[in-house]
């Protein structure tokens, strides 16, 4: 071999090993990892409170190079990963979130917003109320009620005595005494309740049903019990006081005058036609006693001769005075 050759290959190769170091520490510097570019961020725009919401990203994972890293920041202290993530919030608030994707290249992120709003409130009555009650007949009653939820809400009265009212707060008389409950619907577009109030209606009395001390007695002919055309009219004006006055009952007492048949069995039969009589005009039977006295003896201030005594006596009794 020729020396020349050799030594100038020797030669040769000492000049192009500092170069290709060089062109090696070029390469090796180009060839750095590629950062990631964040090219989407999407999720709901509303949530309500509790409600699952997905929120996805997207990047340039063809040119990005590995490995990447993806961080949620969802603006109530918690934390997500991944491309693809659910969340949830308690609270009800604007929020901010911010998504990170990085790598040894660098990183980008990109942020979007949420508004979390309360869950649909469905029809919910808190309270219902009925003023005054107890009340009198005739007297006016005002009703009110306390309802929540989304609005609008409709509401629906019933009183119980067949009327009924959409008004929000109605008022109402009742004509008749008696205990009635009044139920009250609201309802909305998630939702309805009900709630009913008892109202009391009292019995206005006539002044009569507290003055009355005395009534009308009935006269009988000889040894009857039958009542005579006189004796029922001068009845039914009692029948017609018992009728309007509730808290009155009726003590009926019969009498025979001296020298008539069998007079304690006759004063019976008279008090009981008297019963009948009240009975037949409506007077409830659990609010008239009878008792047959017998012969009456001596004179009294009924009427005049002995047809004083062929009597039946009404006696008027409030609830409060015992029978």
């Amino acid at each position: 071999m020729n020396p020349n050759i050799s030594s100038n290959a020797h030669s040769l190769s000492s000049l192009w090993a500092p170069l290709l170091l060089i062109v090696g520490g070029l390469f090796l510097a180009g060839c750095g990892a590629t950062a990631p570019v964040v090219q989407s961020v999407s999720g709901p725009d509303t949530l309500e409170t509790d409600e699952t919401g997905t929120f996805e990203a997207s990047i340039n994972e063809a040119e990005a190079d590995d490995p990447l890293t993806y961080t949620w920041e969802f603006g109530d202290g918690a934390t997500g990963s991944g491309l693809l993530t659910n969340h949830s919030y308690s609270s009800t608030g604007q929020y901010a979130i911010r998504f990170q994707a990085s790598n040894e290249g660098g990183s980008d992120s990109d942020t979007i917003s949420v508004r979390v709003v309360p869950p649909p409130q469905p029809a919910s009555i808190t309270s219902i109320n009925a003023t005054p009650n107890p009340v009198d007949e005739g007297e006016t009653v005002r009703f009110s009620s306390n309802v929540q939820g989304d609005t609008p809400v409709s509401r629906s009265w019933s009183f119980g005595d067949g009327s009924s009212s959409m008004s929000q707060s109605p008022t109402h008389t009742y004509e008749e005494p008696g205990q009635y409950t009044a139920r009250l619907e609201a309802s909305n577009d998630v939702g309805e309740d009900t709630r009913t109030v008892t109202v009391r209606v009292n019995r206005v009395l006539p002044e009569i049903c507290t003055t009355v001390s005395e009534m009308n007695s009935a006269f009988f002919d000889r040894n009857s019990s039958t009542l005579t055309e006189e004796g029922e009219e001068s009845l039914q004006e009692n029948a017609d006081i018992l009728s309007d006055c509730p808290n009155l009952s009726v003590q009926v007492e019969g009498f025979a005058a001296p020298g008539e048949r069998n007079v304690q069995s006759l004063s019976e039969d008279r008090a009981e036609a008297v019963s009948s009589f009240y009975q037949n005009n409506g007077v409830p039977g659990s609010r008239i006693m009878t008792s047959g006295q017998g012969q009456v003896e001596g004179i009294t201030s009924k009427k005049g001769g002995t047809r004083q005594y062929r009597r039946a006596d009404s006696l008027p009794q409030r609830e409060d005075d015992g029978m």
